[in-house]
């Protein structure tokens, strides 16, 4: 199917693959969730167009590995600095805990053929994340327990929350980014929480604002 095309009625699709009409209606509440097709009122459901780092959407978290799989992109992560911090107020509010406890600082970047397109810090608390290396540090905790790299690192993310703000790029980011006529980027902030609600990660990401589109869908 391309984009602009109708999928079949619900019912056809339910007789066509054998599955109930309820079923058939998850699915395509998944794909209008991830922004692959629009519901008509009244009509067919429409393909949407999905351009590799357009449309990407806001309610899924995919990570650099899958967006490589998915889009056969061959996206390139550095990481340029890793190292521990402790005393931060801000950081110790957000996960609140004590002044004695300690975070991963990770700050890396994603590039396509060359060109920086987002770059990224991250923080994790250390009594859940207590093992980083340089390997797992350059592609992320997914990655880690994919790949069966640290074996204790028995995290179960169950959810994060998500934030968009507006800022003036920072000189740091600008050696990166090298924008000409853009001092403005949309930062995204992340926090994604445990099974159990306890928040072990914090991170900020800016994309490069001429690469990326990104979209959330809302029902009511």
């Amino acid at each position: 199917l391309k984009p602009g095309d109708f999928l079949k009625k619900e019912d056809d699709l339910a007789e066509e693959y054998n599955f109930s009409k309820l079923t058939v209606r998850k699915a395509l509440s998944m794909l209008e969730t991830e922004g692959h097709i629009q519901k008509v009122k009244g009509k067919k459901s429409i393909i949407l167009e999905k351009k590799n780092l357009e449309n990407i959407s806001l309610t899924s978290i995919q990570t650099t590995q899958e967006l490589n799989k998915i889009q056969n992109l061959h996206l390139e992560k550095e990481l340029i600095s890793l190292y521990i911090v402790q005393g931060v107020k801000e950081l110790m509010d957000k996960f609140q805990v004590s002044e004695n406890a300690d975070f991963y600082k990770v700050v890396r970047t994603t590039s396509l053929n060359g060109e920086v397109l987002n770059y990224s810090t991250s923080f994790f608390d250390r009594r859940i994340v207590p093992f980083l290396n340089e390997e797992i540090a350059k592609n992320s905790i997914s990655y880690a327990k994919e790949n069966n790299l640290e074996k204790d690192l028995k995290l179960k993310i169950a959810y994060s929350r998500r934030e968009i703000k507006f800022r003036k790029i920072t000189s740091e980011e600008q050696k990166y980014f090298k924008l000409k006529d853009i001092n403005m980027v949309v930062v995204i902030e992340t926090h994604a929480y445990l099974s159990n609600g306890t928040l072990f990660q914090y991170e900020t990401i800016i994309h490069h604002p001429e690469k990326f589109t990104f979209t959330a869908i809302a029902k009511r």
